[in-house]
């Protein structure tokens, strides 16, 4: 890595957290808001996050289940 690119990093690591400290909106270089922003609509339909998945008793098996 040369230093030009250590140093573009550092600046866009301070311009995202500047606007976060600030409240303000993060740049586009936002790893955070380009996740975001692949993510949208992911869930739909059927699908459930974690917190929906319901959560068998301990020592349950499939004969219990009903």
């Amino acid at each position: 890595m040369s230093s030009s690119d250590a140093t573009d990093k550092t600046i866009k690591a301070a311009e995202i957290a500047e606007a976060k400290i600030t409240g303000k909106e993060t740049p586009a270089c936002d790893p955070h808001k380009k996740a975001d922003a692949e993510n949208k609509g992911q869930l739909t339909g059927d699908q459930s996050t974690i917190r929906e998945t319901p959560v068998a008793p301990v020592g349950a098996t499939p004969e219990t289940a009903n």
